[in-house]
């Protein structure tokens, strides 16, 4: 990793960190992501972190954001409905943040966090969040690749029918992500690097091989990415797998004319 990103991603911490600890109103700073495990940061990496503050004082935090260093030097910034924020620096630099009070902190999931400010209980309450945290909830199983199938298959239908943008989004989110919790629950990983409330992070360090097969199959047309993820699914998954509906494959085949594989 080049040493001049990380120094300067720590930077904006520490910066971020002082103003923090000189302002009253404000109780806490809470690093969430790589910005908690800078083992992951990169070129890429941007600064997700909550301000917490007093109660009361957090909407003047939100509607002024000179607080921020280099304020000068955004170009871009929405407040998303649920007071989240995205802003964007003009050199590229992402911040993800809220603005909160206990109250909504405890809100919150979170798998790693670092608290850098604790002017009061902040850190207490960042175990809590922590620990009542639940990981990403999904279907499992043989009721998964059933699912798969039928995402696949009302996918195509979809966009033979000319609802392209439809078909595609369950195609390539709603399929693929079906897939790669199918993956993840039965196939051996070759590191553990799994996130537990968002299976796609780092999933090409634990898969790399399924991962590259994936991202090809993204590539090409829709059609042609969800027969390649049918194919992968067979390949993968049916080899000892009694559950696996592999009729519910050969409905899928038949249904949209896929009898000879490639």
């Amino acid at each position: 990793m080049n040493s001049g990103v990380v120094s300067a991603f720590e930077d904006f911490i520490d910066r971020l960190r002082a103003w923090a600890e000189a302002e009253p109103d404000v109780i806490g700073f809470v690093g969430m992501g790589s910005t908690a495990d800078r083992r992951r940061v990169d070129e890429w990496s941007d600064h997700d972190f909550a301000i917490v503050t007093v109660p009361g004082a957090q909407e003047r935090f939100r509607t002024d954001l000179t607080w921020l260093p280099d304020h000068g030097r955004l170009v871009a910034v929405g407040r998303e409905h649920h007071d989240g924020f995205k802003a964007l620096y003009d050199d590229g630099h992402v911040l993800e943040f809220a603005v909160v009070d206990e109250s909504e902190l405890r809100t919150f999931s979170a798998n790693a966090s670092e608290v850098f400010w604790d002017g009061g209980q902040v850190r207490q309450w960042m175990r809590e969040v922590t620990t009542a945290t639940v990981p990403r909830i999904h279907t499992s199983g043989a009721a998964a690749a059933a699912v798969f199938l039928v995402q696949l298959l009302v996918g195509v239908g979809r966009t033979r029918r000319g609802e392209l943008l439809s078909g595609a989004h369950v195609i390539r989110e709603e399929a693929e992500g079906t897939l790669i919790d199918l993956i993840t629950e039965r196939v051996p990983a070759s590191a553990a690097t799994r996130d537990n409330l968002d299976a796609r992070r780092r999933f090409e360090q634990s898969y790399p091989r399924e991962a590259h097969r994936i991202a090809a199959a993204l590539a090409a047309d829709p059609e042609t990415a969800a027969r390649t993820m049918l194919d992968l699914a067979d390949d993968l998954l049916a080899p000892g797998w009694p559950d696996y509906p592999a009729a519910g494959s050969a409905a899928v085949r038949r249904r949209l004319g896929w009898l000879d594989r490639p």
